[in-house]
């Protein structure tokens, strides 16, 4: 006999355990994981003033580069806004569902389901906002501060972005997962063509 069928799989290993410990936590915590982006920027951007090196923004502090710096400071609002407008479009048709499967999604989710929903659509609108922040203080005298802004809108596109993209890959099996019942219920053939009722 099999020992590993008889004590079951072996136990994981602590890397493991650790990242899947982690992707969990990143997970169901959204606005935490947010909090930890800002005080990554903010040690990033206290670091840049010490070793400039760790700066990649200072050629668009510069005053001969701030029309640059205001179209891509602009271009990325433009482009969290359409983020925010098409996980809005799948945060109304996820609510209004009234699939079975997507009705057990919504509740076991829960506060973890909601909580994700609210940083979908809040974190790119306020990507949008830090955005347009950056291109306005790129033409004042706190241009040396408008990279710092920017790059904080970009980090919450992407963490909104991709955590868009995560449900919707799970909405897309749950969705697959009704096609799939529905085909198989409309293909089956019922009993009562081949055992037809006797009338008495």
């Amino acid at each position: 006999m099999d020992s590993t069928a008889a004590t079951g799989p072996p136990p994981r290993r602590w890397p493991t355990r650790i990242r899947c410990a982690v992707i969990r936590w990143a997970q169901d915590r959204p606005g935490a994981v947010s909090v930890v982006l800002a005080l990554s920027i903010a040690a990033h951007a206290l670091a840049s003033w010490r070793w400039t090196w760790l700066n990649p923004y200072k050629a668009l502090a510069t005053e001969s580069q701030t029309g640059t710096a205001v179209t891509i400071y602009a271009g990325t609002a433009g482009a969290a806004a359409l983020v925010a407008g098409f996980a809005g479009v799948v945060l109304v048709f996820i609510i209004g569902s009234q699939s079975p499967r997507l009705r057990t999604f919504r509740h076991r989710g829960g506060a973890s389901l909601r909580r994700n929903w609210l940083v979908v659509v809040a974190e790119p609108f306020t990507a949008t906002l830090f955005g347009i922040i950056a291109a306005v203080t790129q033409t004042t005298a706190g241009r040396a501060v408008a990279p710092w802004i920017f790059e904080f809108a970009v980090a919450l596109l992407v963490h909104g972005a991709a955590r868009l993209l995560w449900l919707l890959s799970e909405l897309v099996e749950i969705v697959a997962a009704d096609d799939t019942l529905v085909e198989r219920q409309e293909t089956s053939v019922p009993l009562s063509r081949f055992f037809p009722t006797r009338r008495h």
